[in-house]
């Protein structure tokens, strides 16, 4: 029986050593909710203008600066506080485009549920990781015009959702944008790009100007990202399909290489840093390659980094400012 019980503890040891990622983190008892408004539901039942002239008001109230950048920007369609706004934004929800992308929002989103516990649960996750963090109190969706997915304010994300309804959506496939964005116009990739929008907004402090602030920059995005949606599969985290994550693995020293020869890891030449972290269908110069290798390579940068400081915390990992502590640890290696 003795033995028994210690191959018990012994095998409770093995176990317990092999869950040793740090970001696979138990967020049950963290505590944060966060309030979710469908505004393009709201504004596309409106029946006249002088309802919406009513509903503008309340919206005013719910959504603030986000909204006033949603009318004037997205929509341009002046100032919220415009007494002729409710004829503009009536003229808006009654567009015959606007009313068939509005149709094919409410059949695809009609239930938000599922991304409404993912993305609270995103934050939960940066909670645990960040304590101090800012945190948004409220994310308000709506029908951008197809101008924007995600942007961010200090305390309220902001989601155009008809920027995700696919690249076959009837409207989409009839525009303008080109085949490689609208193959990251798919709903799979909404969280991510919640994400990467509060991240850059209200965490990350600005990027450096040499080529190598900019790895570690979205690289520390990357990590944060992976730290706040750890189940989700690595390639959405950068936003790339399979494919391309595969590619951006097999290639990763022989660009790491190319880089080196190029003796342009220290360059600010803003042409260099374009063609590798700036959304593009390619990463100019390497065949067969997706955009943005930069911001990936970034990524394993500071994986490696972690990997080899276990007892960083995130909390450290983001304060480092020593870029040399991540360059000289780096090793990247074909997979």
């Amino acid at each position: 029986m003795k033995d028994g019980f210690k191959i018990l503890i012994f095998l409770s040891i093995i176990f317990t050593g092999c869950s040793s990622d740090p970001l696979d983190v138990d967020v049950s008892d963290i505590e944060f909710s966060m309030e979710f408004e469908r505004f393009e539901q709201k504004m596309f039942e409106v029946k006249s203008e002088k309802e919406m002239f009513e509903l503008n008001q309340e919206l005013i109230e719910i959504g603030g600066e986000l909204y006033e950048f949603y009318v004037y920007e997205m929509l341009r369609s002046g100032s919220v506080y415009d007494d002729s706004v409710g004829v503009y934004l009536y003229y808006f929800v009654t567009d015959s485009v606007m009313r068939m992308a509005y149709e094919d929002i409410n059949s695809e989103f009609r239930n938000f549920e599922m991304e409404e516990e993912l993305i609270e649960d995103m934050f939960k996750h940066l909670k645990y990781h960040l304590p101090d963090a800012p945190l948004p109190e409220r994310l308000i969706t709506y029908n951008s015009a197809f101008n924007y997915g995600v942007i961010s304010t200090i305390d309220q994300i902001g989601l155009g959702l008809e920027m995700y309804l696919g690249p076959y959506n009837r409207i989409i496939k009839e525009l303008g944008f080109p085949i490689y964005m609208k193959e990251k116009m798919e709903r799979e990739y909404l969280p991510v790009d919640v994400a990467h929008s509060w991240l850059i907004t209200n965490v990350l402090d600005d990027p450096g100007e040499t080529f190598l602030s900019n790895m570690i920059y979205y690289g520390k995005l990357m990590y944060l990202t992976d730290a706040m949606m750890p189940d989700q599969p690595d390639h959405l985290k950068v936003r790339y399909t399979e494919e391309e994550y595969d590619f951006a693995l097999a290639s990763e020293d022989d660009v790491w290489l190319f880089i080196m020869d190029m003796n342009w890891v220290y360059s600010t030449d803003m042409k260099v840093q374009l063609r590798f972290f700036e959304e593009a269908p390619t990463t100019v110069g390497i065949d067969g390659s997706p955009g943005r290798l930069g911001q990936f390579m970034g990524w394993q940068m500071v994986k490696q980094y972690m990997e080899k400081n276990e007892d960083a915390t995130v909390a450290d990992m983001l304060a480092e400012k020593n870029e040399a502590k991540f360059l000289k640890i780096y090793k990247p290696d074909n997979e």
